[in-house]
């Protein structure tokens, strides 16, 4: 199905470090493993894509999943007008979006991430998925859906070459977890920050870091900034080490604009 939509970039979106099954094909065609599906977004124009699927899958599934629902100009219009840096890392990221993960994916996506570059985090995954996921044929070629905790769990002696490291152990240990009803991710939504947050530092492996990416991430609590050595960067050298209080209640997608930017440019 093809669809206009405006302010909604592909390549920004999958090169963000928030995702790492939504891949480039090649010059306008992506890839997006979601759940036992994938879908296959082609890009015609600036504004005109088309989506691999039926009207009624979008409307259901992919268009919360890209958070097409939402203006992303209200978060734009909270900058400071003096804020110069911010202004250009809007506008280089322009289309970026912040999506609406699903949570198990996103906990072990970022447990996995943990000092690794991006293509590492995405070859370690697809790498897991082979092993414990479900095999998805396609006209591009074959893919693999994200394992389950049940999956994972009882493959759990066949993934010592996905390239987890230490991580293994914690992802072991989080599936468990999952699979004995110890902890429902579901019923997390329902959670303020404080003990959402809380939540996820009793899993193994989960830091403050990672517990700030799950809830940005696959919670969308939008107020929680995800700290790295680049936004470290931006706030010690632009912001003296202060998030500017205007920004708290948009901080993750702020976050999201200096980070595509600063990892980019390497000014720091």
């Amino acid at each position: 199905m093809k669809i206009e939509i405006k302010d909604f970039n592909l390549f920004i979106i999958a090169n963000s470090g928030q995702c790492f099954r939504l891949n480039q094909i090649n010059d306008n065609l992506y890839s997006l493993v979601y759940k036992n599906n994938v879908l296959f977004v082609k890009q015609f124009d600036e504004n005109l894509f088309d989506f691999s699927c039926s009207v009624d899958k979008f409307n259901k599934i992919y268009f919360e999943y890209f958070d097409l629902g939402t203006n992303y100009n209200k978060y734009k219009k909270v900058v400071d007008s003096n804020d110069l840096f911010l202004k250009n890392c809007i506008k280089y990221s322009s289309g970026l979006r912040i999506l609406r993960q699903e949570p198990f994916e996103t906990l072990i996506s970022f447990i996995i991430s943990q000092r690794k570059s991006i293509p590492a985090i995405k070859t370690s995954i697809e790498r897991l998925s082979k092993v414990c996921g479900n095999m998805i044929k396609t006209k591009y070629g074959d893919f693999y859906s994200f394992p389950t905790a049940k999956s994972i769990y009882e493959n759990r002696n066949k993934i010592d070459n996905c390239g987890l490291g230490y991580r293994k152990d914690y992802i072991i240990d989080t599936s468990y977890r999952i699979l004995c009803n110890d902890i429902d991710l579901y019923k997390l939504y329902n959670l303020d920050n404080v003990d959402l947050k809380n939540c996820l530092l009793s899993l193994k492996g989960v830091g403050e870091k990672v517990a700030s990416c799950i809830m940005l991430f696959a919670y969308s609590r939008y107020d929680i900034c995800p700290v790295d050595v680049w936004i470290d960067r931006v706030l010690k050298l632009k912001y003296k080490n202060q998030l500017p209080k205007k920004y708290e209640k948009y901080a993750g997608i702020i976050q999201q604009y200096w980070f595509y930017y600063a990892k980019d440019h390497k000014i720091f």
